[in-house]
């Protein structure tokens, strides 16, 4: 139950995604929650999704079938998540110099479909039956990719430029991330930072987080708003430097972290969209009350840039490609 102090905290704007049929474009509550998803991620750069479409017993079945017990596996089991040295962000993230050694995760990359989801459970399991798992990884993941697709869609027509989306979408490359945040345990008192302050990479973020929170995120005048979820269907859906790029600085990638409290492990997923297209805000998006803010980049050389910069809490958009 949340304190007297936290309840007076700012929280998230909350958006209503059940009267949208992300399949739909258009129809039922679409234009009115397009509105509320631009003007979000204008002013605060991401939003509380009520989302039914990954509802209780979805998530029960991806966190308590699939991704506790992956966590469960011996480390060497673990490292086998590895797409190679020139991809160290695609695979297995644990013992990295500059993240907590109480943070541990593993990734499915590229595109998130059954044979890949197969592929992966047989790489950490090679002798075991792993039906569930992909059942419930493939289904999760299916579902929040639908609802980062129709946010992005949703940006491209509330600022006027419906007509990139198709290239966008045919050219994006998603990771599915599933992350484990260990309890300081042992009666401390207060959280520990188990994933520092940071901007993602990507165009959009949609974050899934199971019974313990800890996901905190930056406003634009510096305060830090700790997320409570609004409803047992709700995920974060976040937008990423890349997006602040197309958009011409439009949308805010806000700062976020990870701070984690008690006794009881943080469990999350998360899928982040990542373009595989030259980042170049539209014509459409530049004039003289808004002229070009960013250099057209790739984002595999921004997210090498960023991993060379290391952790510090700045804004490397603006000093990879800032005009």
């Amino acid at each position: 139950m949340a304190t007297d102090a936290e309840a007076r905290q700012p929280q998230l704007p909350r958006i209503d995604f059940s009267g949208v049929d992300p399949s739909a474009p258009g129809a039922g509550q679409w234009a009115a929650v397009r509105a509320q998803v631009v003007d979000a991620l204008a002013t605060f750069g991401c939003f509380d999704a009520h989302y039914p479409a990954l509802g209780p017993d979805l998530r029960a079945a991806l966190f308590d079938g699939a991704v506790k017990q992956l966590f469960a596996l011996p480390d060497d089991a673990k490292r086998r998540n590895s797409y190679g040295p020139d991809r160290p962000l695609f695979g297995y993230l644990g013992g990295i110099p500059g993240l907590s050694k109480a943070y541990e995760s593993l990734a499915i990359s590229d595109r998130v479909e059954p044979e890949r989801v197969r592929a992966f459970a047989d790489l950490m399991w090679p002798d075991g039956d792993n039906a569930g798992f992909c059942e419930a990884v493939h289904g999760a993941a299916r579902r929040i990719a639908e609802l980062e697709e129709a946010v992005q869609r949703m940006v491209m027509e509330g600022l006027g430029v419906p007509g990139y989306h198709d290239a966008m979408r045919e050219s994006m490359r998603h990771v599915f991330r599933m992350s484990q945040y260990t309890a300081p345990g042992g009666g401390a008192e207060g959280k520990e930072v188990r994933y520092g302050a940071h901007q993602d990479c990507s165009t959009l973020t949609v974050v899934c987080q199971h019974e313990v929170n800890g996901l905190e995120v930056q406003t634009g005048d510096g305060e830090w708003v700790h997320f409570r979820p609004s409803s047992p269907a709700s995920l974060v859906v976040m937008a990423g430097n890349e997006l602040r790029a197309w958009t011409n600085d439009r949308v805010r990638a806000p700062f976020h972290r990870v701070a984690v409290g008690g006794d009881v492990a943080r469990y999350s997923v998360i899928l982040f969209a990542l373009p595989g297209s030259k980042i170049q805000a539209p014509d459409e998006l530049v004039d003289e009350e808004h002229p070009i803010r960013f250099k057209p980049h790739c984002n595999d050389d921004f997210m090498r840039f960023c991993l060379a910069q290391g952790a510090r809490h700045e804004d490397k958009l603006k000093d990879f490609s800032g005009v």
